[in-house]
Protein backbone atom coordinates (compact mmCIF):
# COMPACT_ATOMS: atom_id res chain seq x y z
CA UNK A 1 0.00 0.00 0.00
CA UNK A 2 2.72 2.02 1.23
CA UNK A 3 4.65 1.83 -2.53
CA UNK A 4 1.34 2.72 -4.27
CA UNK A 5 1.21 6.02 -2.47
CA UNK A 6 4.67 6.98 -2.62
CA UNK A 7 5.83 6.30 -6.16
CA UNK A 8 9.42 6.96 -7.34
CA UNK A 9 9.52 10.73 -8.73
CA UNK A 10 11.73 10.55 -11.74
CA UNK A 11 14.53 13.23 -12.21
CA UNK A 12 12.59 14.68 -15.33
CA UNK A 13 9.77 15.93 -13.30
CA UNK A 14 12.30 17.39 -10.63
CA UNK A 15 13.24 19.27 -13.53
CA UNK A 16 10.20 20.54 -15.26
CA UNK A 17 9.37 22.10 -11.61
CA UNK A 18 12.95 23.08 -11.01
CA UNK A 19 12.05 26.63 -12.02
CA UNK A 20 8.71 26.63 -9.48
CA UNK A 21 10.90 25.71 -6.61
CA UNK A 22 13.77 28.32 -7.32
CA UNK A 23 11.23 31.09 -7.58
CA UNK A 24 9.77 29.74 -4.53
CA UNK A 25 13.13 29.37 -2.72
CA UNK A 26 14.11 33.17 -3.68
CA UNK A 27 10.94 34.65 -1.47
CA UNK A 28 12.69 33.47 1.34
CA UNK A 29 16.17 34.71 0.61
CA UNK A 30 15.81 37.15 3.44
CA UNK A 31 15.71 34.51 5.74
CA UNK A 32 19.11 34.21 7.20
CA UNK A 33 19.66 30.56 5.54
CA UNK A 34 21.84 29.70 2.22
CA UNK A 35 19.61 29.94 -0.56
CA UNK A 36 20.90 25.86 -1.50
CA UNK A 37 19.53 25.23 1.85
CA UNK A 38 16.15 26.58 0.96
CA UNK A 39 16.11 24.76 -2.69
CA UNK A 40 16.59 21.58 -0.95
CA UNK A 41 13.95 21.56 1.42
CA UNK A 42 11.91 22.71 -1.52
CA UNK A 43 12.22 19.64 -3.74
CA UNK A 44 11.14 18.06 -0.56
CA UNK A 45 7.87 19.78 -0.80
CA UNK A 46 7.71 19.58 -4.65
CA UNK A 47 8.29 15.60 -4.19
CA UNK A 48 5.71 15.20 -1.49
CA UNK A 49 3.39 17.20 -3.46
CA UNK A 50 3.52 14.69 -6.61
CA UNK A 51 3.14 11.70 -5.01
CA UNK A 52 -0.21 13.19 -2.85
CA UNK A 53 -1.35 14.97 -6.23
CA UNK A 54 -4.97 14.01 -7.00
CA UNK A 55 -6.49 15.36 -10.42
CA UNK A 56 -9.63 14.78 -9.25
CA UNK A 57 -9.20 18.12 -6.97
CA UNK A 58 -9.78 20.22 -9.86
CA UNK A 59 -6.68 22.59 -8.90
CA UNK A 60 -3.41 23.04 -11.15
CA UNK A 61 -0.16 21.25 -9.95
CA UNK A 62 1.51 24.19 -9.62
CA UNK A 63 -0.66 26.19 -7.24
CA UNK A 64 -0.70 22.23 -5.29
CA UNK A 65 2.70 21.99 -5.32
CA UNK A 66 4.03 25.90 -4.65
CA UNK A 67 1.52 25.12 -0.65
CA UNK A 68 3.73 22.12 0.01
CA UNK A 69 6.89 23.76 -1.71
CA UNK A 70 6.61 27.06 0.61
CA UNK A 71 5.00 25.17 3.59
CA UNK A 72 8.23 22.62 3.79
CA UNK A 73 10.65 25.97 3.50
CA UNK A 74 8.52 27.91 5.82
CA UNK A 75 8.08 25.45 8.67
CA UNK A 76 11.85 24.67 8.60
CA UNK A 77 12.45 28.58 9.08
CA UNK A 78 9.57 29.02 12.05
CA UNK A 79 11.20 26.30 13.75
CA UNK A 80 14.71 26.96 13.72
CA UNK A 81 14.38 30.94 14.23
CA UNK A 82 11.26 31.84 15.76
CA UNK A 83 11.94 33.22 19.28
CA UNK A 84 8.90 34.95 20.07
CA UNK A 85 6.22 33.17 21.37
CA UNK A 86 3.38 33.83 19.24
CA UNK A 87 -0.18 33.00 21.29
CA UNK A 88 -1.70 29.86 20.30
CA UNK A 89 -4.76 31.71 19.00
CA UNK A 90 -3.33 33.39 16.27
CA UNK A 91 -1.18 30.15 15.47
CA UNK A 92 -4.82 28.14 15.51
CA UNK A 93 -6.49 31.28 13.53
CA UNK A 94 -3.66 30.75 10.86
CA UNK A 95 -4.28 27.32 10.57
CA UNK A 96 -7.78 28.11 9.80
CA UNK A 97 -7.05 30.82 7.21
CA UNK A 98 -4.65 27.99 5.87
CA UNK A 99 -7.75 25.91 5.36
CA UNK A 100 -10.11 28.79 4.21
CA UNK A 101 -7.60 29.34 1.34
CA UNK A 102 -7.34 25.84 0.20
CA UNK A 103 -10.46 25.48 0.25
CA UNK A 104 -11.41 28.55 -1.73
CA UNK A 105 -9.19 27.86 -4.25
CA UNK A 106 -10.23 24.53 -4.87
CA UNK A 107 -13.69 25.48 -5.26
CA UNK A 108 -13.28 28.81 -7.43
CA UNK A 109 -9.29 28.54 -9.27
CA UNK A 110 -8.05 31.33 -7.39
CA UNK A 111 -6.86 33.28 -4.40
CA UNK A 112 -9.14 34.36 -1.81
CA UNK A 113 -8.17 38.24 -1.60
CA UNK A 114 -7.68 40.09 1.98
CA UNK A 115 -11.19 41.56 2.04
CA UNK A 116 -12.29 38.07 1.34
CA UNK A 117 -10.75 36.95 4.20
CA UNK A 118 -11.49 39.35 6.28
CA UNK A 119 -15.35 38.34 5.99
CA UNK A 120 -14.68 34.90 6.20
CA UNK A 121 -13.51 35.25 9.86
CA UNK A 122 -15.10 38.58 11.00
CA UNK A 123 -11.96 40.68 10.98
CA UNK A 124 -10.68 44.13 9.75
CA UNK A 125 -8.42 43.76 7.17
CA UNK A 126 -5.95 45.52 9.27
CA UNK A 127 -6.66 43.02 11.64
CA UNK A 128 -5.93 39.88 9.40
CA UNK A 129 -2.59 41.51 8.12
CA UNK A 130 -1.62 41.56 11.87
CA UNK A 131 -2.29 38.22 12.06
CA UNK A 132 -0.71 36.76 9.18
CA UNK A 133 2.36 38.55 10.80
CA UNK A 134 2.44 36.27 13.16
CA UNK A 135 2.80 32.83 10.52
CA UNK A 136 6.24 33.77 9.28
CA UNK A 137 8.55 36.36 11.35
CA UNK A 138 11.54 36.05 9.61
CA UNK A 139 10.31 36.78 5.90
CA UNK A 140 7.50 38.72 4.26
CA UNK A 141 4.32 37.00 3.58
CA UNK A 142 2.30 38.16 0.38
CA UNK A 143 -1.70 36.76 0.61
CA UNK A 144 -2.08 37.25 -3.25
CA UNK A 145 -0.58 39.83 -6.28
CA UNK A 146 -2.97 42.78 -5.14
CA UNK A 147 -1.20 42.71 -1.34
CA UNK A 148 1.91 42.22 -1.91
CA UNK A 149 4.65 44.20 -0.20
CA UNK A 150 3.52 44.63 3.58
CA UNK A 151 6.02 44.09 5.61
CA UNK A 152 5.58 40.87 8.28
CA UNK A 153 9.01 41.28 9.79
CA UNK A 154 7.95 42.74 13.26
CA UNK A 155 6.11 40.82 16.10
CA UNK A 156 1.83 41.73 14.58
CA UNK A 157 0.54 44.65 17.14
CA UNK A 158 -2.28 42.98 18.95
CA UNK A 159 -3.84 45.89 19.51
CA UNK A 160 -4.67 46.49 15.67
CA UNK A 161 -6.61 42.65 15.87
CA UNK A 162 -10.12 43.70 15.76
CA UNK A 163 -13.65 41.90 14.73
CA UNK A 164 -15.54 44.13 11.85
CA UNK A 165 -18.67 43.80 13.46
CA UNK A 166 -19.92 42.49 17.04
CA UNK A 167 -22.21 39.14 16.91
CA UNK A 168 -24.69 38.40 19.68
CA UNK A 169 -22.89 35.95 22.25
CA UNK A 170 -19.57 36.43 21.11
CA UNK A 171 -17.17 38.21 23.03
CA UNK A 172 -15.14 40.25 20.65
CA UNK A 173 -11.45 39.55 19.59
CA UNK A 174 -10.11 42.52 21.18
CA UNK A 175 -11.69 41.55 24.30
CA UNK A 176 -9.86 38.04 24.22
CA UNK A 177 -6.92 39.65 23.56
CA UNK A 178 -7.02 41.55 26.23
CA UNK A 179 -7.97 38.94 28.55
CA UNK A 180 -4.70 36.63 27.24
CA UNK A 181 -2.90 39.51 28.34
CA UNK A 182 -4.00 39.91 31.78
CA UNK A 183 -3.90 36.38 32.64
CA UNK A 184 0.12 35.97 31.09
CA UNK A 185 0.73 38.52 33.83
CA UNK A 186 -0.86 36.52 36.26
CA UNK A 187 2.04 34.25 38.63
CA UNK A 188 2.21 30.91 37.33
CA UNK A 189 0.45 29.10 40.30
CA UNK A 190 -2.23 31.84 39.81
CA UNK A 191 -3.00 31.22 35.99
CA UNK A 192 -3.34 27.23 37.13
CA UNK A 193 -6.11 27.75 39.58
CA UNK A 194 -7.35 30.23 37.24
CA UNK A 195 -7.20 27.86 33.91
CA UNK A 196 -8.35 25.01 36.27
CA UNK A 197 -11.45 26.46 38.05
CA UNK A 198 -12.91 29.06 34.92
CA UNK A 199 -11.70 27.25 31.69
CA UNK A 200 -11.74 23.16 32.60
CA UNK A 201 -14.58 24.13 35.27
CA UNK A 202 -12.93 21.94 38.18
CA UNK A 203 -14.43 22.80 41.69
CA UNK A 204 -12.08 24.16 44.00
CA UNK A 205 -11.30 20.52 45.99
CA UNK A 206 -10.25 18.68 42.64
CA UNK A 207 -7.64 22.02 41.79
CA UNK A 208 -6.03 21.43 45.14
CA UNK A 209 -5.59 18.03 44.74
CA UNK A 210 -4.43 18.49 40.89
CA UNK A 211 -1.54 21.31 42.85
CA UNK A 212 -1.06 19.25 45.56
CA UNK A 213 -2.20 22.55 47.92
CA UNK A 214 -5.24 22.42 50.52
CA UNK A 215 -8.82 23.92 49.34
CA UNK A 216 -8.13 27.01 51.43
CA UNK A 217 -5.33 28.15 49.19
CA UNK A 218 -6.58 27.65 46.09
CA UNK A 219 -9.58 30.14 47.36
CA UNK A 220 -6.83 32.88 48.24
CA UNK A 221 -4.93 32.35 45.12
CA UNK A 222 -8.05 32.59 43.10
CA UNK A 223 -9.42 35.46 44.69
CA UNK A 224 -6.18 36.87 44.43
CA UNK A 225 -5.90 36.40 41.11
CA UNK A 226 -9.23 37.96 39.87
CA UNK A 227 -8.75 40.78 41.76
CA UNK A 228 -5.32 41.41 40.02
CA UNK A 229 -7.30 40.63 36.62
CA UNK A 230 -9.88 43.78 37.33
CA UNK A 231 -7.39 45.93 37.83
CA UNK A 232 -4.99 44.95 34.83
CA UNK A 233 -8.23 44.92 32.71
CA UNK A 234 -9.41 47.93 34.31
CA UNK A 235 -6.36 50.32 33.47
CA UNK A 236 -6.01 48.72 30.22
CA UNK A 237 -9.52 50.19 29.07
CA UNK A 238 -8.09 53.47 31.00
CA UNK A 239 -5.51 53.60 28.54
CA UNK A 240 -7.62 53.21 25.08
Amino acid sequence: MESDMYKEVSDEQILKFKPLVKNIACKFKNSGEPLEDLEQLGYIGLINAINLYNQKREVKFETYASWFISGEIRHYIRDKHQTIRIPHWITELNRKIDEYMVNYKEETKQTPSLKKIAEEFNLTEEGVKEVLKARDVVHTVSIDLENRGYDCNEYPVLEKIKNDHYKSFKLPIEDLISLELALNKLQNLQRKVINYIFIKDLTQTKTAKKLAISQRQVSRIKNDALKALKEELKSDSDTT
